[in-house]
């Protein structure tokens, strides 16, 4: 026990890594609630297709307002207060979906949520910044980022089994709660490496010193929003998550519905196989990226080409989604989404952690946001757009769209790459 104790106190960070990631699982099993019981409530409220797109579409716009806030806000009040509210704000929004009594009051309920959970991935990436050495970063990026995927994974039996057990009100009430859980444990643990009295001194010593050489010669302050988007990299990032983030929420909002409406899958199927293609995120693509660009790193690879390197080969698997919604097997569909949300994971795990990278621990949750900002405003677009085409074509048009996203992302990083090669992005 006591060597034990010993390991924990000497790889204190890691046990931050993983409290950051307890907040992308529950943002997830509140987050899919919902696409996992869209069958069950467009019965009951009357929903159609297009306006289960305007709720997307409005939490996504939350999203995005959210972003707006979180940045700046995080920048200044810090990681642990932060989290904190945020995580307690919409553990209560998640609750109150079991009292919604139509489109309208659902819609009201997500751009709550969406205010909400805007606060998780800049506040973890600030608290990874703060916390994670450069060589370890792309590894604890995607223990952290493919939490997200892990409640994906568990979203599906749990919320619908909760729904066959009790009725979807239950459901939504029950996995609300979870959040206060991983508040009490978040309140009482969390401390900056600085304040943290149960680091060891030699762990504080590793991780001070590499902050040091981080940002020798970055700015130690926020940046303001203004002079952060007069940088063109910037632009740049905000540009490639504006075009590979709709991707990201057709995964999440629309692939449990494609599998029920076209493939004919039951809720008591999804139960037993829709959390399977989610499960390629948080045990194969995030990890499996982040560690293969750590290792390139450690073999002397330029630390942006390491990133950069994933990246490009998650995008060459993407255009697989032509064939998952053309192909007459149901069983090779959720193959190839597997496949399909490993390489989206990939390629999150790398571009979170190329940002964290090109601007100083200071701003790095004001860059997320404004990049979150950007992929919500892609993923509302994309959204309605999607809605109109599902409900009066079909998912072929839709499924061909997200299979060229990223490898057009990836054309525009590859073309400014010398333009940020050996400089951060804010000076």
């Amino acid at each position: 026990m006591a060597k034990f104790r010993d390991f924990i106190t000497s790889h204190r960070r890691w046990m931050i890594v993983v409290l950051l990631a307890g907040f992308s699982l529950v943002n997830y099993i509140d987050r899919q609630a919902l696409p996992v019981l869209a069958t069950e409530l467009r019965g009951e409220l009357g929903m159609t297709t297009e306006q289960y797109s305007y709720i997307i579409s409005t939490f996504l716009a939350a999203y995005a307002i959210g972003y707006g806030i979180a940045g700046t806000t995080l920048d200044r009040v810090g990681v642990k207060v932060g989290l904190a509210v945020a995580l307690a704000f919409w553990s209560i929004v998640a609750m109150g979906h079991a009292a919604v009594t139509g489109w309208l009051s659902l819609a009201a309920a997500r751009f709550l949520l969406g205010i909400g959970q805007s606060f998780n991935a800049p506040g973890g990436m600030k608290g990874i910044a703060e916390w994670i050495p450069r060589r370890e970063r792309g590894l604890c990026s995607a223990i952290f980022s493919n939490a997200n995927s892990l409640g994906a994974v568990l979203a599906p039996p749990l919320v619908g089994t909760l729904a066959l057990w009790l009725g979807w009100r239950w459901a939504f009430l029950i996995t609300g709660t979870l959040g206060f859980g991983l508040l009490a444990v978040w309140w009482r643990v969390y401390r900056s490496p600085e304040e943290d009295a149960a680091l060891s001194e030699g762990e504080r010593a590793y991780i001070m010193k590499d902050r040091i050489e981080a940002e020798a010669g970055r700015p130690l302050e926020a940046a303001s929003y203004g002079k952060i988007l007069r940088d063109p990299l910037c632009l740049t990032l905000c540009s490639i998550r504006f075009l590979t983030d709709p991707f990201s929420y057709f995964i999440s909002f629309w692939l449990i519905d494609y599998f029920r409406t076209v493939r004919g899958f039951s809720l008591e199927t999804i139960v037993l196989l829709g959390w399977l293609p989610y499960l390629a995120s948080p045990f194969f693509g995030g990890p499996i990226g982040g560690a293969l660009s750590d290792w390139l790193v450690r073999r002397g690879v330029a630390v942006r080409t390491a990133r950069m390197r994933l990246m490009l080969g998650a995008a060459c698997v993407t255009p697989l989604a032509l064939v998952a919604v053309r192909t007459e097997h149901a069983w090779l569909a959720v193959v190839i989404s597997f496949f399909l949300v490993a390489a989206n994971s990939c390629w999150n795990v790398n571009k979170l952690t190329l940002v964290s990278e090109l601007v100083s621990r200071h701003q790095v949750a004001s860059i997320v946001s404004l990049g979150g900002i950007a992929g919500s405003v892609g993923g509302v677009l994309s959204t309605l757009l999607a809605g109109k085409l599902i409900a009066t074509i079909g998912y072929v048009p839709v499924f061909t769209g997200i299979g060229v996203l990223h490898l057009a992302a990836f054309s525009i990083l590859a073309l400014v790459r010398r333009r940020f090669d050996g400089k951060p992005v804010v000076a």
